[in-house]
């Protein structure tokens, strides 16, 4: 399916325009959908289409949209991987969402991303110990498509979650801090 937006949000509101109305998230080797509460083995859905958004013309940050058919049931809904997270782990649901993608490019020079100030390569090769990559905090901020975020960047120096494009977040000299709840 092509799609009329190449940006993610505008892409979620045509998508939702069109019945994909349940929110998926990955939980383990399995889809959770978050509307029924139900859990999906690899086998009980289908990944129906694959978009991926670059944020201008050097991919500076990747942002990947699923798809997702229910077989049982037939609903159908979209699982968000800002990230890349889950597309390029290696593990089963990677297998399972690696079809063919459709890319989007879109020009994006603002210096927030999801009400973050978004940080790009250069800055963070100034002083990469300035930054971490916090996982599974309980003060994130709100995910604007509904669900919550899973990582997000951390300025230590600033004290403020922000937006880490995709080259950092692939950088070894980017620390990873697990919440200790």
């Amino acid at each position: 399916m092509k799609l009329n937006e190449n940006n993610l949000l505008g892409a979620v509101n045509e998508l939702r325009a069109k019945g994909y109305s349940d929110d998926y998230e990955v939980k383990g080797e399995q889809l959770y959908c978050t509307t029924s509460k139900k859990h999906l083995d690899m086998e009980e859905f289908d990944v129906e289409d694959a978009f991926q958004f670059e944020i201008t013309e050097n991919a500076v940050d990747s942002q990947f949209l699923f798809t997702i058919k229910d077989k049982a049931s037939e609903d159908k809904g979209l699982l968000i991987d800002l990230l890349g997270e889950h597309y390029y782990s290696g593990g089963v649901v990677s297998k399972k969402l690696d079809q063919p993608v459709q890319e989007y490019v879109c020009e994006d020079t603002a210096p927030m991303k999801y009400g973050m100030p978004k940080i790009l390569k250069e800055k963070f090769n100034e002083n990469p110990d300035r930054f971490e990559l916090r996982v599974g905090f309980e003060d994130f901020p709100a995910c604007p498509f509904g669900n919550s975020f899973k990582a997000l960047g951390y300025d230590k120096e600033n004290q403020e979650y922000v937006w880490l494009v995709t080259s950092i977040i692939k950088d070894d000299r980017l620390k990873q801090v697990q919440f200790k709840g």
